[in-house]
């Protein structure tokens, strides 16, 4: 912004018309004293419309006489003419002195608190740590420093891999990635099976190390080893190895899930009752004693307006409304096949997150029954998925 645009937004010129037979000799002579012009638009032949200092505007008048001319106002006011009137209407000024003071001194310390990037560990006990580190509503932030609370809060919860603590004015944002298990290791030595994850007919069996214990067409039963780690040697006996490899298997799977028929409906009564609060910090004031407002059932609706411009400033206060609207519950019916159908997609989802990335469904059999009100889905499923599971030998097991 130049130093034009930058007078414009604080007030420091004045929008101006002049009308008269020769405007442009007023031009001529306010060139000619040096005074400065902006936004010169002529309006027919004898206006035009101009943007002057609002410190030459009595030259302005005098050169406008001079030229034959008229000077009228249009626009004026801005910083000069609000610092005028601040001199005369003190208590506006230290209103808005105090205002500002109060946005000012609301940027130095914390009202609000995000986080994101957490699945498993909840928000509140992230909120916990970040409270036991020192950070809370009502903190000093310029007190802390990012990575002072960044180490703090992955000392304070073991299950976060990295964290960062952001201060945006008055808003802390703290973004977190959570700690994945790491995958069982096999170390050179170790001792193990491929044993089965379910019962099934094994239809291939591809080994990779160790020795092959079934073959296709063989019937087996959960916990049976399909590939030992005990393979022959080739200077004769046995050594013990990590068996790997893939068993194919036919496999059965039958799921059920059951849902009722008929579900209570709520339906609204069109009686509402509204509570307001106020929250200023960690306080609340209720400017209500108690609801006479007792309905069978009801629903509450909260909503709240913060005292803040996102971006700029967060004020600890926050005005609360709270709508209850009662209701009550009839019963209602199912529509049978959108159930059939829903509880046959959840069946089939379930299924496919059993047999895993590399099995397949090869037949599959639905059917549904009611009973008692209620509706049972059955899903059968003949399926090829790999049955084998390494399993590592005890310390017990390698000395026997």
């Amino acid at each position: 912004m130049g130093i034009y645009g930058l007078l414009n937004r604080t007030g420091a010129w004045t929008v101006c018309r002049v009308t008269g037979a020769l405007p442009a000799a007023f031009l001529n002579r306010c060139a000619g004293e040096g005074m400065e012009l902006l936004e010169v638009c002529p309006e027919g032949d004898y206006a035009l419309t101009l943007r002057l200092r609002s410190g030459d505007l009595r030259r302005a008048e005098a050169l406008a006489l001079r030229s034959g001319c008229s000077l009228s106002v249009l626009t004026g006011g801005g910083a000069p003419r609000l610092g005028r009137l601040l001199l005369r209407r003190r208590a506006a000024a230290l209103g808005i002195a105090l205002v500002l003071a109060a946005l000012l001194w609301s940027r130095l310390y914390i009202w609000e608190i995000t986080v994101s990037g957490n699945e498993t560990v909840s928000t509140g006990a992230i909120l916990d740590a970040l409270r036991e580190c020192g950070v809370d509503l009502g903190a000093f932030w310029p007190g802390f420093t990012s990575d002072s609370l960044r180490n703090l809060l992955l000392a304070e919860v073991p299950e976060l891999s990295w964290a960062t603590v952001n201060i945006h004015g008055s808003r802390a944002e703290v973004i977190v990635r959570e700690r994945t298990d790491k995958p069982e290791i096999w170390r050179e030595g170790d001792w193990g099976d491929v044993v089965a994850a379910r019962a099934g007919f094994v239809r291939s069996v591809s080994v990779l190390n160790g020795t092959p214990l079934v073959r296709p067409g063989s019937a087996v039963m959960p916990g049976e080893v399909l590939i030992s780690g005990d393979a022959e040697s080739a200077w004769g006996g046995t050594r013990r190895t990590h068996a790997s490899g893939t068993v194919l298997a036919e496999t059965w799977h039958e799921l059920t899930a059951v849902c009722p028929l008929s579900l209570p409906k709520k339906e609204y009564t069109g009686q509402t009752h509204r509570r307001w609060a106020l929250i200023i910090g960690k306080n609340r004031w209720n400017f209500y004693r108690s609801s006479s407002f007792s309905p069978a059932g009801c629903d509450t609706i909260t909503r709240e307006w913060r005292l803040a411009v996102p971006g700029l400033f967060s004020l600890p206060v926050t005005l609360v409304r709270e709508t209850d609207r009662a209701c009550d519950f009839v019963e209602g019916g199912t529509d049978r096949r959108a159930a059939e159908r829903t509880a046959e997609q959840a069946l089939r989802d379930r299924l496919r997150e059993a047999l895993g990335p590399d099995g397949a469904a090869e037949e599959t059999h639905v059917s549904a029954c009611v009973r008692d009100g209620l509706l049972t889905v059955t899903l059968r499923a003949r399926c090829v998925q790999d049955i084998g599971t390494e399993v590592r030998k005890s310390a017990e097991q390698i000395d026997h």
